[in-house]
This record gives C-alpha cells, structure tokens and sequence, in this order.
C-alpha cells in the first residue's frame, strides 16, 4: 500500500549571492530555448507542412524518442524542466488521490516537484531564465525559480500589447499568443534560457492530416523560424509530451472490479481541469484498493478484462517506469490503442475522443539544432535536459 502523499520543496543552494563562485557567474552566455510542443507525436510532424523544422532536423540531431510513461502533461513536463525521472521529482500524474483523505486534487503547483528545476540551475550560473506556457497549470508547477514566468491562460497585462488580446484555450491562437510572447521576452528581457511549452487542443480535436491541424502546424512552423533567426546562435531542444490516438471505446476499471466485488477507486491519470480536450479519458490510471488483501484477485481481473494491456502492481510499476513508489496507485493500468480509461456509467461504453496516457502515445520527437550532439546517447525527452550542461561554453 501507498503511503500519504509528500509534499516538500527543494532548495539546495542556499543564498545565491553568498555561494556561487565567481568563475561560475562569469560563465560565456548562451541562448538556449526548450520547445516542448504538447501532443506532437511523430504522426504530425510527418503530415505536416514544416519546412523549417524538418530543416533544423536535417541540419542538427533527430531522432524519434520516447515521452515518460504515464504519457501526460505534468509528468512529462516536469521531466524536462527537471531533468529527470518522476522517481525523482515526484510527479506521476496529473491528477493525485489521497487515500488518507480520500480527496483528490490537481498536481500542479511546485511545492510537489522533489528536485530543483532547470531554473534554479541555470541561476547559479548567473542566467536569466523564463518560462511562457499556454496552459497555466505548467506555469504554476514547473516555473520554480524562472526570473519570469508567464501563461496565455493567464496572460500578464504588460504583456497583451506584445502578443496581443488574451486567446481561447479552445483553440490554435492561444499557441501562438505563447509564441509571440517567447519571441518578445528573448529579444527584451536578456532571456539566457527559455522553455516554451504549447497546448494540445488541436492534437485533441483533430488528426495530422486534417486541415485545421495542418495550418496549426504550418504556422506553428512559422514561428519557430521567426524565433530562432532572431538570435543565429541560439540552441534549440524540441520534443514533446506525448502524442495522440483516437478512442472508441471507454472502460471504467473500478467498475470492472466491482463486478467482482472489489472495492476500488480508479483514478485517470490525465484528469485535469481541460475536460474539452480529453473529457478526462486518457490511456493509463491508478487503482487504489479498499483492501489490500484484494490485490491478486484485482489484477488477474483487470488483465483478463478486454481493453486493458497492461497491468502492475506499485513496486513494479515504479521499476518500470520510473516512477515515484510513493505517489502512485496500488495498481498501475495501461489500455490498448483504442480504450481510454474513464469514471463512467457503465463498466464500458463507446467513446469518440483523441486522447493520450498510454504506451501508445509515447513515441515523440527529438531534436537538436544549434548545438552538436550524440543523437545515439538520446533514449527520452528527458534526455534533452538531463544531459544538457548549462556550464559548458
């Protein structure tokens, strides 16, 4: 059984002024910008029209990669501004139940993330840092220590005079109101590091080939181009969250146990405050059981149960996956392509939803441009930051 939630901060460099050596303020500038383009599985960036990427792929690094498994939002941003696995940084979903409680609520604030963010590295080297999301949920858990930190879903009034009116996070304009707003803070505002990170309604609402999804991409494409030609210097690391599949049945686990009298809640992991999107069924959950002497019995149900590929108990799951033993369910459960996982009325009912969470949304792309590297030695989306030395020159 899972134990009560942590929450802690970590603050591991004490008073900047008083502890950072000089050679490591005096460090060369670099401009280094992180793109994470949420949903961008490697189906749209081969339907799509993106001369200008396909070219940085061409010209530095690519390869197509895996997301962190579960393949949602909060995880695997806080993989990339970390730099590591939820096992260290503590966030396995975007939606947390506490058994102690029996509530359940949002992770996403920064009092959950266990380990300093990119940030709070890149200030001891003396950089300034910012942080532009569309959604606000990013900003709030992964800008720990950013010097500026802003959202579309919120947009700071100084900034609509640069980017423009505030935009509907129903649509492909709130992207672009987040890249404008990273162009203008990277000219500006001295920004050394910035990470952008988009939102995937339109990967929701339509496939690659669609058109809306196409002109999304295309200008998408645009802008990066824009962005980078701004500063010839600078390094780009782009990848993605996760990328999508359309699903046409739904299953409630907790109610495929209940059918055998097993007392259950069953948690989706990509639950969060964007029903649109997803109407909250996603590829992946955590079953937490009333009684722990249920747990045999549960998961020989749940793998004989059709529409469910995979199925772990807590300590496998955290071994598999990296994931933080104390922060996930007493099962871990992963549908098929097509199933997504859900609170419903019945046990299983017909779904018409583009959603993500599963294995089979993990697949995304990396790349590099701007910087040499050792495509071969890049596993996950992960990997762009945890081997990204911010002191080298």
């Amino acid at each position: 059984m899972t134990r009560p939630l942590i929450r802690r901060r970590y603050f591991p460099f004490g008073t900047l002024a008083t502890v950072l050596p000089s050679r490591l303020r005096a460090a060369p500038r670099r401009k280094i910008l992180i793109v994470l383009v949420d949903g961008f599985g490697p189906g749209y960036l081969e339907r799509s029209e993106m001369p200008n990427l396909k070219r940085m792929c061409r010209e530095g690094g690519f390869k197509v990669g895996k997301a962190v498994i579960p393949s949602v939002t909060n995880v695997n941003n806080a993989s990339l501004v970390t730099g590591s696995f939820p096992k260290d940084h503590g966030i396995t979903t975007n939606y947390h139940f506490d058994r102690t409680t029996g509530k359940s609520f949002e992770m996403e604030s920064s009092e959950f993330l266990l380990r300093p963010t990119i940030f709070e590295r890149a200030r001891r080297l003396g950089r300034r840092t910012a942080l532009v999301a569309s959604k606000d949920k990013v900003r709030t858990l992964c800008a720990r220590g950013a010097d500026l930190s802003i959202s579309a879903e919120k947009p700071e009034p100084a900034l609509l005079g640069a980017a423009g009116k505030q935009e509907s996070m129903y649509s492909a304009d709130v992207n672009y109101w987040t890249f404008r707003a990273a162009r203008h803070l990277l000219k500006k505002e001295n920004i050394d590091l910035l990470y952008l990170s988009t939102t995937d309604y339109m990967m929701h609402t339509y496939a690659p080939a669609e058109e809306p999804s196409l002109r999304h991409l295309a200008t998408l494409d645009r802008m990066l181009a824009d962005l980078v030609d701004d500063h010839p210097k600078i390094e780009l690391y782009l990848t993605a969250d996760h990328g999508m599949n359309a699903k046409t049945e739904a299953l409630d686990p907790a109610l495929a146990l209940k059918a055998k009298s097993i007392d259950a809640e069953a948690v989706p992991i990509i639950r969060d405050k964007h029903v649109t999107h997803h109407q909250n069924l996603g590829g992946a959950c955590y079953v937490y059981l009333a009684r722990s002497a249920d747990l045999p019995k549960a998961i020989d149900t749940l793998k004989a149960t059709a529409g469910v590929e995979e199925v772990y108990d807590a300590k496998t799951a955290a071994k598999s996956f990296h994931l933080h033993p104390d922060r996930i369910g007493d099962i871990f459960v992963l549908a098929a392509k097509h199933v997504a996982l859900g609170s419903l009325q019945a046990m299983r009912e017909p779904a018409k939803v583009r959603s993500h969470g599963s294995r089979h949304e993990a697949a995304v792309p990396l790349i590099v441009f701007g910087r040499k590297a050792a495509m071969r030695s890049y596993e996950y989306n992960v990997d762009l930051t945890r081997k990204l030395d911010l002191a080298a020159s």
